[in-house]
């Protein structure tokens, strides 16, 4: 059988200003429309069609022949003849099947769709299609992201930069280490991707799924099934009623929605790190780049604000589906317009990745206001090794007494050092520290990084 040589059909590569989906206008992409399109979901289809015929010539139930003239047939469907004919049948997987048997002829037409429901061929052409795009369009993205996310890493393990918890300086760390996290985060979702895409499931045991119509006409229905999705690169579920059970996709869409949280708080870090207060990091605008309509001045963080918004668009969407859980017995039709919808959450995801990446390739690190923002605090971000050298050398009360050194350098616009050398009993401990201690205290910024180099270098070599 030459099933292998199906081919995605072609798509338009220009945006449709009449659709109503701003992914169908304004994010546009003709690489996601190939995979997700209503063009794209009538060909996978049309592909499992063509299985179901193969299959049944394996089973000695039609001749090869036939087989042949039905995936010819298939591979001849358009979406505009299909739409034509779901006026009349007002049944998508009926048009469908009629436009085969019409080119497939009558003799070969008959075994068109033989002894399947439609759920048959949708819940398993549906896995076969997400499956798809999850490996060929959100995997390929993600790894060019981990590919720069990794690359900035690397250059930037070594630069310091003041650590933030709560939005207020904390303890140093590197502008790379920042990243690494970013790096792991979305790295280990897009093996979680990877996998949970491997688990789609695909079906052919019938309208209840007690393989009622198969036993009819095979004495091995299990087999049958097997062999139908063995052609497809799937597995058939344990169990299945009408559909093949939800949660497969949904775990797998519950992941996407982690993938682009994990990208709106990277988004959100970098946006905040462009902050006019802040500016330790732009992103570098290009020729003819427009912030604002009426201040010039203006270099808005437009992408990675855009990141953030479709998230909120992902996550309004895997509602849906978690809602779609649930079906009542063998099958209700709760499920039938909201389970279209979710091709939306998965090309969001895929724009997604390519605007982050993007932004992330054009971001011009600031390395002077990295050591601004370091020093705006006079030193009084080394108050926890203060207090843990207090404590060392026999202080009862470190952490209120570095507390109180700390906050009156905040206070005084004093250095943490100035403070220290001004309170006898601060010095006298003072006096007490190594050279290389007093260095940690003098210098939080040079000697208090603690791993933060070595742990981005170790991330981003792992993931490279």
């Amino acid at each position: 059988m030459s099933l292998k040589a199906f081919k995605l059909p072609t798509v338009s590569d220009k945006p449709f200003h009449d659709g109503i989906d701003p992914l169908d206008n304004r994010y546009y992409d003709p690489e996601i429309a190939k995979y997700l399109s209503e063009r794209a979901t009538i060909a996978y289809k049309a592909y499992c069609e063509a299985a179901l015929a193969h299959t049944l010539a394996d089973f000695k139930i039609c001749s090869t022949a036939d087989a042949a003239k039905i995936e010819a047939a298939a591979a001849r469907v358009t979406a505009e003849e299909v739409a034509q004919e779901e006026k009349t049948t007002k049944h998508d997987i009926k048009a469908l099947v009629n436009v085969i048997k019409k080119y497939a002829g009558e003799d070969a037409g008959r075994y068109v769709h033989f002894g399947a429901t439609s759920y048959d061929i949708v819940s398993t052409a549906t896995s076969l299609q997400f499956k798809t795009a999850a490996n060929e369009l959100i995997v390929p993205r993600a790894k060019e992201l981990l590919k720069t996310l990794v690359e900035l890493t690397e250059r930037y393990a070594d630069t310091p930069q003041i650590g933030r918890t709560h939005g207020q300086h904390a303890l140093p760390i590197t502008f790379g280490f920042a990243m690494s996290e970013y790096v792991s985060r979305i790295g280990n979702s897009m093996m979680a991707v990877q996998d949970l895409a491997g688990q789609l499931k695909g079906k052919f045991s019938g309208a209840v799924g007690a393989y009622n119509a198969l036993s009819a006409f095979t004495d091995d229905p299990l087999a049958f099934e097997k062999k139908f999705l063995e052609k497809l690169g799937l597995e058939p579920s344990e169990s299945s009623t009408q559909i093949v059970p939800p949660e497969y996709m949904v775990r797998l869409l519950d992941e996407l929605a982690i993938m682009a949280a994990i990208m709106a708080n990277l988004a959100t870090d970098m946006r905040h790190l462009q902050r006019s207060e802040i500016a330790e990091i732009r992103e570098k605008f290009e020729t003819g780049q427009t912030g604002s309509s009426t201040m010039a001045h203006k270099r808005n963080p437009i992408n990675f604000e855009n990141v953030v918004s479709m998230h909120k668009q992902v996550l309004s969407q895997i509602l849906n589906a978690n809602l779609n859980l649930i079906s009542e017995h063998q099958r209700d039709l709760t499920d039938s317009a909201s389970a279209r919808f979710y091709a939306v959450p998965v090309a969001t995801v895929a724009v997604m990745l390519s605007r982050l990446n993007s932004a992330m390739l054009k971001v011009e690190v600031d390395e002077a206001n990295m050591q601004r923002n370091l020093a705006m605090s006079g030193g009084a971000i080394a108050a926890e090794p203060l207090y843990l050298l207090l404590a060392k050398y026999g202080h009862a009360s470190a952490h209120e007494k570095s507390k109180a050194l700390a906050h009156q350098a905040l206070d005084s616009n004093k250095s943490l050092v100035e403070v220290i050398a001004a309170d006898s009993e601060a010095k006298s401990y003072w006096d007490k520290f190594s050279t290389q201690e007093k260095q940690i205290i003098t210098e939080p910024q040079k000697y208090y990084l603690g791993l933060a180099s070595e742990k981005a270098k170790n991330i981003a070599s792992n993931w490279r």
